[in-house]
Protein backbone atom coordinates (compact mmCIF):
# COMPACT_ATOMS: atom_id res chain seq x y z
CA UNK A 1 0.00 0.00 0.00
CA UNK A 2 1.56 3.38 -1.24
CA UNK A 3 1.74 6.15 1.90
CA UNK A 4 0.28 9.10 1.74
CA UNK A 5 2.50 11.97 0.93
CA UNK A 6 1.58 15.26 3.35
CA UNK A 7 1.20 17.62 1.37
CA UNK A 8 3.43 20.45 0.82
CA UNK A 9 3.86 23.67 1.37
CA UNK A 10 2.73 25.58 -1.67
CA UNK A 11 -0.41 23.00 -1.10
CA UNK A 12 -1.04 24.02 2.43
CA UNK A 13 -0.70 27.82 0.82
CA UNK A 14 -2.70 27.65 -1.73
CA UNK A 15 -6.34 29.31 -1.09
CA UNK A 16 -9.89 27.48 -1.07
CA UNK A 17 -11.74 27.45 -4.49
CA UNK A 18 -14.71 28.72 -1.61
CA UNK A 19 -12.93 31.97 -0.72
CA UNK A 20 -11.56 34.89 -2.33
CA UNK A 21 -8.35 36.09 -1.61
CA UNK A 22 -9.29 40.15 -1.45
CA UNK A 23 -7.48 42.56 1.31
CA UNK A 24 -9.83 43.70 4.11
CA UNK A 25 -10.21 47.58 3.77
CA UNK A 26 -11.90 49.06 6.93
CA UNK A 27 -10.15 51.88 6.28
CA UNK A 28 -12.23 52.25 3.71
CA UNK A 29 -15.49 51.26 5.88
CA UNK A 30 -14.83 54.02 8.37
CA UNK A 31 -14.24 56.74 5.64
CA UNK A 32 -17.96 55.44 4.25
CA UNK A 33 -19.46 55.65 7.73
CA UNK A 34 -18.11 59.15 7.84
CA UNK A 35 -19.12 60.78 4.89
CA UNK A 36 -22.40 59.09 5.29
CA UNK A 37 -22.73 60.89 8.48
CA UNK A 38 -21.97 64.01 7.28
CA UNK A 39 -24.07 63.92 4.20
CA UNK A 40 -27.24 63.16 6.39
CA UNK A 41 -27.02 65.77 8.65
CA UNK A 42 -26.47 68.19 5.19
CA UNK A 43 -30.29 68.43 4.08
CA UNK A 44 -33.75 66.15 4.63
CA UNK A 45 -34.51 66.07 0.82
CA UNK A 46 -35.41 62.41 -0.52
CA UNK A 47 -32.20 62.71 -2.61
CA UNK A 48 -29.91 62.87 0.25
CA UNK A 49 -31.88 59.65 1.95
CA UNK A 50 -31.20 58.19 -1.30
CA UNK A 51 -27.40 59.26 -1.34
CA UNK A 52 -26.89 58.06 2.15
CA UNK A 53 -28.34 54.70 1.38
CA UNK A 54 -26.15 54.00 -1.65
CA UNK A 55 -23.31 54.74 0.81
CA UNK A 56 -24.56 52.61 3.45
CA UNK A 57 -24.95 49.77 0.32
CA UNK A 58 -20.82 50.42 -0.77
CA UNK A 59 -20.08 49.70 2.43
CA UNK A 60 -21.96 46.51 2.69
CA UNK A 61 -20.87 45.02 -0.12
CA UNK A 62 -17.02 46.61 1.17
CA UNK A 63 -17.08 44.66 3.97
CA UNK A 64 -18.66 41.10 2.44
CA UNK A 65 -15.63 41.54 0.35
CA UNK A 66 -13.21 40.47 2.78
CA UNK A 67 -10.91 37.43 2.84
CA UNK A 68 -12.99 35.01 5.19
CA UNK A 69 -15.99 35.17 3.69
CA UNK A 70 -17.42 32.28 1.48
CA UNK A 71 -18.17 32.70 -2.18
CA UNK A 72 -21.97 31.30 -1.68
CA UNK A 73 -22.31 33.94 1.30
CA UNK A 74 -20.66 36.91 -0.61
CA UNK A 75 -23.84 36.09 -3.68
CA UNK A 76 -26.67 35.87 -1.00
CA UNK A 77 -25.15 38.97 0.57
CA UNK A 78 -24.95 41.25 -2.59
CA UNK A 79 -28.73 40.13 -3.71
CA UNK A 80 -29.81 41.18 -0.07
CA UNK A 81 -27.86 44.17 -0.50
CA UNK A 82 -29.85 45.07 -4.12
CA UNK A 83 -33.22 44.40 -2.26
CA UNK A 84 -32.67 46.76 0.60
CA UNK A 85 -31.10 49.07 -2.18
CA UNK A 86 -34.34 49.30 -4.49
CA UNK A 87 -36.51 49.40 -1.14
CA UNK A 88 -34.23 51.75 0.42
CA UNK A 89 -34.56 54.27 -2.77
CA UNK A 90 -38.08 53.48 -3.08
CA UNK A 91 -38.99 54.45 -0.10
CA UNK A 92 -36.97 57.20 0.29
CA UNK A 93 -38.65 59.21 -2.64
CA UNK A 94 -41.69 58.47 -1.09
CA UNK A 95 -43.70 60.42 1.29
CA UNK A 96 -45.25 60.04 4.66
CA UNK A 97 -43.94 59.00 8.23
CA UNK A 98 -44.61 55.05 7.85
CA UNK A 99 -42.51 55.32 4.42
CA UNK A 100 -39.35 56.96 6.06
CA UNK A 101 -39.72 54.70 9.10
CA UNK A 102 -40.21 51.24 6.73
CA UNK A 103 -36.83 52.91 4.99
CA UNK A 104 -34.74 53.82 8.25
CA UNK A 105 -35.45 49.95 9.33
CA UNK A 106 -34.03 48.71 6.15
CA UNK A 107 -31.14 50.55 6.39
CA UNK A 108 -31.01 49.50 10.12
CA UNK A 109 -30.52 45.48 9.04
CA UNK A 110 -28.34 46.42 6.24
CA UNK A 111 -25.86 48.67 9.24
CA UNK A 112 -26.45 45.86 11.15
CA UNK A 113 -25.48 43.21 8.54
CA UNK A 114 -22.47 44.96 7.64
CA UNK A 115 -21.75 44.82 11.50
CA UNK A 116 -21.88 41.41 11.54
CA UNK A 117 -19.82 40.45 8.37
CA UNK A 118 -17.17 42.51 10.27
CA UNK A 119 -16.83 41.25 12.96
CA UNK A 120 -17.17 37.39 11.62
CA UNK A 121 -13.81 38.78 10.10
CA UNK A 122 -12.13 39.93 12.89
CA UNK A 123 -12.49 37.33 15.19
CA UNK A 124 -10.54 35.17 13.24
CA UNK A 125 -7.38 37.30 13.25
CA UNK A 126 -4.59 35.06 15.10
CA UNK A 127 -2.68 38.57 16.01
CA UNK A 128 -3.82 42.14 16.20
CA UNK A 129 -3.07 44.21 13.27
CA UNK A 130 -3.56 47.65 11.92
CA UNK A 131 -6.66 46.27 10.34
CA UNK A 132 -7.60 44.51 13.84
CA UNK A 133 -8.19 47.66 15.25
CA UNK A 134 -9.82 49.78 12.86
CA UNK A 135 -12.21 46.83 12.08
CA UNK A 136 -13.27 47.05 15.85
CA UNK A 137 -13.76 51.07 15.98
CA UNK A 138 -16.08 50.59 12.68
CA UNK A 139 -18.22 47.89 14.47
CA UNK A 140 -18.78 50.04 17.27
CA UNK A 141 -19.92 52.58 15.89
CA UNK A 142 -21.82 50.44 13.78
CA UNK A 143 -23.71 49.68 16.70
CA UNK A 144 -24.61 53.41 17.31
CA UNK A 145 -25.59 53.79 13.80
CA UNK A 146 -27.50 50.21 14.27
CA UNK A 147 -29.51 51.88 17.22
CA UNK A 148 -30.20 55.49 15.88
CA UNK A 149 -32.10 53.98 12.55
CA UNK A 150 -34.05 51.60 14.66
CA UNK A 151 -35.28 54.83 17.35
CA UNK A 152 -35.73 56.84 14.66
CA UNK A 153 -37.57 54.28 12.54
CA UNK A 154 -39.75 53.06 15.59
CA UNK A 155 -40.40 56.55 16.64
CA UNK A 156 -42.38 57.14 13.05
CA UNK A 157 -43.89 53.92 12.98
CA UNK A 158 -45.45 54.28 16.06
CA UNK A 159 -47.92 56.85 17.86
CA UNK A 160 -46.45 56.88 21.33
CA UNK A 161 -43.91 59.59 21.74
CA UNK A 162 -40.59 58.05 21.90
CA UNK A 163 -38.48 60.86 23.36
CA UNK A 164 -38.81 63.52 25.66
CA UNK A 165 -39.23 66.98 24.01
CA UNK A 166 -38.74 67.80 20.25
CA UNK A 167 -35.70 66.44 18.53
CA UNK A 168 -34.46 66.57 14.99
CA UNK A 169 -33.20 63.90 12.51
CA UNK A 170 -29.52 64.33 13.36
CA UNK A 171 -30.60 64.00 16.89
CA UNK A 172 -31.21 60.34 17.41
CA UNK A 173 -27.73 59.31 16.51
CA UNK A 174 -26.57 61.78 18.54
CA UNK A 175 -28.66 60.10 21.33
CA UNK A 176 -27.02 56.70 20.38
CA UNK A 177 -23.49 57.30 20.61
CA UNK A 178 -24.31 59.24 24.11
CA UNK A 179 -26.25 56.05 25.27
CA UNK A 180 -23.26 53.36 23.68
CA UNK A 181 -20.61 55.26 25.66
CA UNK A 182 -22.88 55.70 28.75
CA UNK A 183 -22.04 59.43 28.65
CA UNK A 184 -25.61 60.39 29.77
CA UNK A 185 -25.76 63.95 29.50
CA UNK A 186 -29.41 63.82 29.76
CA UNK A 187 -30.33 66.25 26.89
CA UNK A 188 -32.43 63.79 25.33
CA UNK A 189 -34.17 60.93 27.24
CA UNK A 190 -36.44 57.86 26.55
CA UNK A 191 -40.35 58.66 27.20
CA UNK A 192 -42.12 55.90 25.94
CA UNK A 193 -41.65 51.67 27.30
CA UNK A 194 -40.12 50.44 23.90
CA UNK A 195 -37.47 53.64 23.39
CA UNK A 196 -36.59 52.54 26.89
CA UNK A 197 -36.23 49.02 26.31
CA UNK A 198 -34.42 49.63 23.00
CA UNK A 199 -31.74 52.10 24.64
CA UNK A 200 -30.86 49.20 27.15
CA UNK A 201 -30.23 46.73 25.06
CA UNK A 202 -28.15 49.57 22.92
CA UNK A 203 -26.36 50.33 26.55
CA UNK A 204 -25.95 46.40 27.27
CA UNK A 205 -24.69 45.25 23.93
CA UNK A 206 -22.10 48.08 23.52
CA UNK A 207 -20.81 47.49 27.23
CA UNK A 208 -20.60 43.78 26.38
CA UNK A 209 -18.77 44.85 22.66
CA UNK A 210 -16.28 46.79 24.86
CA UNK A 211 -15.43 44.43 27.18
CA UNK A 212 -15.46 41.68 24.78
CA UNK A 213 -12.74 43.31 22.12
CA UNK A 214 -10.15 44.84 24.25
CA UNK A 215 -10.12 41.32 25.97
CA UNK A 216 -9.52 39.58 22.75
CA UNK A 217 -7.13 42.49 21.61
CA UNK A 218 -5.51 41.98 24.65
CA UNK A 219 -4.88 38.32 24.34
CA UNK A 220 -3.69 38.71 21.08
CA UNK A 221 -1.20 40.91 21.65
CA UNK A 222 2.46 40.37 20.39
CA UNK A 223 0.98 36.97 19.08
CA UNK A 224 2.97 35.77 16.11
CA UNK A 225 1.34 35.05 13.33
CA UNK A 226 -0.80 31.27 12.55
CA UNK A 227 -0.38 30.94 16.82
CA UNK A 228 -3.64 30.18 18.88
Amino acid sequence: MTEQQPPSLAERLEPSPDFVPIRERYGLVLVFILVAYVISGIDTNPWVEVVTAVLWTALLLTTLWAPSVPRRVRIIGVAAVGVILITSVSLGLASGDDAEGWRLILLGVAQLAALAAILNQIVRHSRVTLQTVMGGIAAYALIAFVAAATFNGADLLTDETFFNGVVSVGDYIYFSFVTLTTVGYGDITAASDLAKRLVVVEAFVGQVFIIVFVARLVSLWGKPAGVE
